[in-house]
């Protein structure tokens, strides 16, 4: 089935789902609007069972009645945690934008839908007059809206040409594109990259004849290219958005990008992403179809062939694998063969910051493995050490060992027990500032106070080999208990180590391993068992406090010991 027939048949099934009472992806004003576009696209799809169809256009015409009594007084749409946005707006508007753009063009057409569509048309420019100040005036509060906002702007003075929605556009692009050197957006989020940054940047550059805004997407899809696994699946681990706790984000949402530079650029690194991402599930397939009716040419035949693996060759531990892929902003290294892939992963921002927030790269995932079916999903490390949570690396080093590339990582808690206060600042009732001295928080004067530190070293060492790794774990400072959590992806079967409930396991001595189907990974020799080194994961009291936690589901297998000796373990196909 060629590109267009593929995404025709999709659309259609959802017009047919939401006529039949599916909800929308999305809620709200953003749903509502989806809904409208839904209809409407099928409508003027010459090749859809819609078109022209009276039961979509009456379809579209509810759907838009909803979406204007959601406009408030001064434009904006108000729903979900952000009320009164401008950048939510946006993500409105550029629908908005999007679906009077092909109605207005399908009135200058002559197949019978001239004044069928033109009440449509002259509605969403009513919302888009309305929005208009509220979009020029507005502000954002994360790095994307500034493109999502931006995209908006460009797309209402392409339909209504306006000097001031202009001026307000270059404002925000005379902040520069956050991009780094490869390629990824400051937020370093596949999602956003895919669904935000990229499609709104392509707009801007369309409207402005910005050819350099489409070489920062240009470079950000090679970036993810490089981060997609042959099953479509990509990294995420190095994210500061929500994506960060995702392990099977797909690649659909770059297919209309990948797809636009295969066939303007003949760019084979993009035709093979727009494969795999239009094979997977998640397609949009609507929005595609909006994007294909306004530009005929980007449902044409991709470029190429499939492009193959990087293998690697050699005798050192590394062979088999290809020359690793650092993205050194993000401490990012990923080793990738025929059927393996290696990330190690060490560019967390909680030990720069000092603590979790939202917008913060937190997760404390440092190694992943996929060789087949068989995926160790994440490594990570817990200490028994004053509740200041899982290893979380300062950084990634490669170091060259002659025969191979190891990747270094490692990162240091320090905390301590406070002296009495001085006798000068000592107050009789008691009553001292409340200060948060980056463990916990209380009525002490910590910062009037010395302190008696205490300190944990810890350093991580990964060294690539023939179908996986070599870890290698030491630590400096006060004897006390860790486990190494493995944690697997769900659908196969541990083997070889203690169950100890809830899905977890603890791998006592000898070699475990997980199978998948007749992929296995293996793991191992275990280090032992004893109260004194419990086998669990520490989320720390940032999470603890709350009730909450970062941790794992599905099947986890826990190595424990004491920091006193250090540990190596050998993990692989």
């Amino acid at each position: 089935m060629d590109f267009r027939a593929l995404i025709t048949e999709r659309s259609d099934e959802v017009l047919t789902a939401l006529l039949d009472g599916a909800p929308a992806h999305h809620g709200g004003h953003r749903g509502v609007m989806a809904k409208v576009r839904t209809a409407v696209v099928c409508y003027l799809n010459q090749d859809s069972r819609w078109h022209g169809d009276p039961a979509a256009l009456a379809a579209a015409d509810d759907w838009l009645s909803e979406l204007e009594a959601l406009q408030a007084d001064g434009g904006l749409f108000s729903s979900g945690d952000n009320l009164a946005s401008p950048p939510d707006s946006s993500f409105t508007i550029n629908d908005v934008a999007q679906v009077r753009a092909l109605l207005e063009a399908a009135t200058d057409g002559a197949d019978g839908t001239i004044h069928a569509v033109a009440n449509l048309a002259d509605r969403l420019a009513v919302i888009c007059d309305r929005i208009t100040p509220a979009l020029v005036a507005g502000g954002v509060h994360t790095p994307n809206h500034r493109w999502e906002i931006g995209a908006a702007l460009a797309r209402l003075h392409e339909l209504t040409p306006n000097a001031g929605v202009v001026a307000r556009l270059r404002a925000w692009l005379a902040e520069g594109v956050d991009v780094d050197g490869d390629g990824l957006y400051s937020e370093r989020s596949a999602n956003y990259a895919a669904h935000v940054s990229n499609p709104c940047l392509i707009a801007i550059a369309r409207v402005l004849q910005a050819p350099e805004l489409l070489d920062v997407v240009h470079r950000n899809l090679h970036a993810y290219a490089a981060l997609t696994d042959p099953d479509g699946i990509v990294e995420t681990v190095f994210s500061r958005r929500q994506d960060q706790r995702t392990t099977t984000f797909g690649a659909a949402g770059f297919a209309m990008q990948a797809r636009r530079f295969a066939l303007a650029r003949d760019c084979a690194g993009c035709a093979d992403l727009a494969r795999l991402a239009q094979a997977g599930t998640g397609l949009d397939a609507v929005g595609a179809l909006a994007e294909v009716l306004a530009e005929p040419g980007l449902a044409g035949e991709l470029p190429g062939v499939p492009l193959t693996d990087d293998i690697g060759s050699g005798t050192g531990p590394a062979a088999g694998w290809g020359t690793p892929l650092v993205f050194g902003g993000a401490g990012l290294a990923v080793w990738r063969s025929a059927a393996r892939t290696l990330t190690v992963y060490g560019g967390s921002d909680v030990p720069h910051m000092g603590r979790i927030a939202s917008g913060l790269a937190c997760n404390p995932t440092f190694a992943r493995l996929r060789s087949g079916a068989a995926v160790l999903e994440s490594v990570r490390l817990s200490r028994d050490f004053f509740g200041m949570g899982p290893f979380r690396s300062h950084g990634l080093r490669l170091a060259g060992a002659g025969d191979g590339d190891v990747a270094e990582l490692s990162d240091v808690l320090t905390t301590g027990y406070y002296q009495p206060i001085d006798p000068l600042l000592a107050d009789p009732d008691g009553h001292y500032d409340l200060e948060f001295e980056g463990r916990f928080a209380a009525a002490m004067s910590f910062s009037e106070r010395a302190r008696d530190r205490v300190r944990m070293g810890t350093r991580v060492r990964v060294r690539p080999h023939p179908g996986g790794f070599e870890l290698t774990v030491g630590f400096e400072g006060p004897a006390t208990a860790f486990a190494i959590e493995l944690a697997f992806r769900p659908g196969g079967t541990v083997a070889g180590a203690r169950e100890i409930g809830a899905d977890a396991y603890e791998l006592v001595e000898g070699t475990g391993s997980y199978t998948v189907g007749s992929d296995t990974l293996t793991f191992g020799p275990g280090n032992g068992s004893g109260a004194d080194r419990p086998p669990e994961y520490h989320p720390g009291e940032a999470y603890t406090f709350l009730g909450g936690t970062d941790a794992m589901a599905g099947p986890r297998v826990y190595v424990t010991g004491r920091t006193s000796e250090p540990i190596t373990l050998t993990i692989g196909g």
